[in-house]
């Protein structure tokens, strides 16, 4: 057991990666302090020896010990571990804490392809590192092996709430106490919809399929023992180790590396919670097949992707004619489909620690309390993908929380009949702040930018008269001479408020600009410069679907803005984006903005030279 102390974290099955030690890692002395000199017998002897154990002792006869829910142990059962070096405590259940029933279905599964399953909910369950003793009072959390946190009460002799009958028993590799009753196993969200029986059970098995489908278990060559190689040169091992991993445990967006294929367009979306740990308080909703489907065709509508797409990210850099993908066309069916499904599951999962109390203090909450008043007085939700839900006046946030809750030993599942997120969500309007990033291909600009900090505080005499600017900041775009107008081009990629970063979806929008008068560089508390008008006029440019990946575009209207106060000017009505651009990574539409001012236009007032706070496209859907 010279590797087992790398494992303590991992070994234990509560864990984002799943581990257990290789059997030859179970003979270290670093197991050993603690050892009672007086103690003659092994775990197992004591077990053996017991007829009052002889149930608990068949099973640990057959149950093989698993490195993960796909990798037994050859030859090594829990019978091996009670009596082998490592130092163990064990809570052994007697006879009669089994019905007859129970021991036969425990008995039955244990050497079977349940075999995992018995190891999880019952040997596990029941064995911990370390001698524990219930001596000394107090009170201590321990971890089992399965990676269940239990409550050990050493002054009432209590384990989990079930009292203690033998107690204190020492053995040379540990030590013993007997209960009457099984200790209480609780899944985690993760084992709970794992388990195929509760998902169908629950009718949740898309939701059941989508999360095993995210698994990966993989071998794990430098954490093995190498035995002699075969025939070939080839390496063998007489110790292997494996690690289980969830990509939907991992953070909220992953990349992939491969850049010539359709999956390297998109990126995949997670929980970005390690809904397998337990020491954290999750609240998942858990939608039925039924509230899946129904949400896969409330979403789909705006879903519908192009054969090819612009790689705007290279165009950007000032590269032409770049399309994605490099050759041959999309998949559009399965990008959909991902892409749809991620949506649907990503927003799932909520933090209990991480939600506001009224006061906006995070991390007052208690699971009870909070589920009671179905976070009522929370000042808002978030999940754990980063999205913020408040209730307005067409949404209640306290609906999520509607279902059968199922109490699991790291929070609560609900299942859901109704995958009821706002359209804010789904289908949020876009915000593009004009600053830096939302400059496309720059070197196509004709005219000069620069960015103005504004303090909305402090102007305060007059702002409320006038308008006040987003984010407390605005930029003024200028020609590079007196005579011509500035030119510039704007990326329809934007924030929906305190959510996710949002992207043009298929489907209507409105498209607003809006407008800062000029005097809003130079003005102070009690001066306001002279106003000035301005013309302008924008070029929208979106994929309609060509197979040659060629843009189409739109020009409005010229349109005049007085300079008088900060408005919001309509630029498109119902704008219709024919394909989607939802999670794509280099495409998305883009818009060019223009004063359209006559040298008579400047003689009468006019000026080429324009403030722009953000772009909104309200979404019409």
């Amino acid at each position: 057991m010279k590797r087992i102390q790398k494992y303590i974290g991992a070994a234990i099955m509560g864990g984002i990666v799943l581990a257990f030690p290789s059997c030859s890692d179970i003979i270290d002395d670093h197991y050993h302090p603690g050892d009672d000199p007086a103690a003659t017998e092994t775990l197992w002897d004591i077990i053996s020896q017991n007829a009052e154990y002889s149930r608990f002792k068949s099973i640990a006869e057959k149950a093989t010990f698993y490195r993960d829910e796909t990798h037994p142990q050859a030859n090594y059962t829990f019978k091996d571990m009670l009596e082998g070096s490592m130092l163990t405590t064990v809570w052994v259940p007697a006879n009669d804490a089994f019905t007859d029933a129970e021991y036969q279905k425990w008995l039955d599964m244990a050497g079977s392809e349940n075999g995992y399953t018995v190891q999880q909910q019952l040997m596990a369950n029941t064995m911990t590192l370390w001698r524990q003793v219930a001596t000394g009072g107090g009170v201590d959390t321990l971890t089992m092996l399965n990676g269940k946190k239990m409550v050990f009460d050493k002054n009432q002799f209590l384990m989990q709430e079930v009292p203690l009958d033998k107690k204190n028993v020492a053995a040379t590799n540990g030590t013993l106490h007997s209960v009457h009753t099984l200790l209480p196993f609780k899944y985690n969200l993760y084992e709970f919809l794992k388990d195929k029986t509760n998902a169908e059970s629950n009718s949740m098995s898309v939701f059941h399929d989508y999360l095993v489908e995210n698994d990966t278990t993989y071998f794990s060559e430098n954490n093995s023992i190498e035995g002699n190689p075969d025939i070939d040169g080839n390496p063998t091992y007489v110790d292997s180790v494996y690690f289980t991993t969830n990509a939907m445990f991992a953070s909220t967006h992953r990349f992939p590396s491969e850049t010539n294929t359709d999956q390297y367009l998109t990126y995949d979306e997670s929980f970005g919670a390690n809904i397998i740990g337990e020491d954290s308080t999750f609240i998942l909703l858990m939608p039925t097949d039924n509230a899946w489907n129904s949400a896969y065709q409330k979403l789909e509508k705006y879903y519908n992707y192009a054969p090819k797409y612009v790689d705007k990210q290279k165009q950007d850099q000032g590269t032409s004619n770049i399309f994605l993908p490099k050759a041959g066309l999309l998949n559009t069916d399965s990008l959909k489909e991902k892409n749809i499904m991620m949506d649907i599951a990503s927003p799932l999962c909520f933090n209990l620690h991480y939600q506001p109390n009224a006061a906006g203090q995070i991390g007052r909450w208690h699971l009870d309390e909070f589920l009671a008043e179905k976070g009522q007085s929370a000042e808002y939700f978030l999940n754990t993908f980063g999205d913020t839900l408040r209730t307005d006046e067409n949404w209640d946030k306290t609906t999520l929380l509607d279902g059968k809750q199922v109490d699991v030993s790291n929070g609560v599942g609900i299942v859901k009949d109704e995958w009821n997120f706002p359209a804010k969500l789904y289908k949020p309007d876009l915000y593009v702040e004009v600053d830096y990033r939302s400059f496309f291909n720059t070197s196509n600009a004709q005219g000069t930018s620069q960015s103005f900090s504004f303090s909305n505080s402090a102007a305060s005499a007059w702002v409320d008269s006038v308008g006040r600017v987003s984010e407390d900041n605005f930029y003024f775009l200028y020609p590079q001479s007196a005579s011509s107008n500035p030119r510039f081009d704007f990326k329809l990629v934007g924030t929906d408020g305190e959510n996710r970063e949002s992207e043009v979806m298929s489907g209507k929008y409105d498209i607003y600009v809006v407008m800062v008068p000029n005097f809003y560089m130079t003005s102070s508390d009690t001066i306001v410069g002279d106003t000035v008008k301005h013309k302008i006029r924008a070029t929208i440019s979106y994929c309609n679907g060509a197979e040659t990946g060629r843009e189409a575009t739109l020009q409005s209207a010229t349109i005049d803005y007085n300079g008088e106060k900060v408005d919001t000017l309509l630029l498109f009505e119902d704008f219709e984006f024919p394909y989607s651009y939802k999670n794509l990574r280099f495409s998305y539409p883009t818009l060019q903005l223009t004063t359209n001012t006559s040298a008579a236009d400047r003689r009468s007032g006019y000026s080429n030279a324009i403030c722009i706070d953000r772009f909104i496209l309200r979404s019409k859907d």
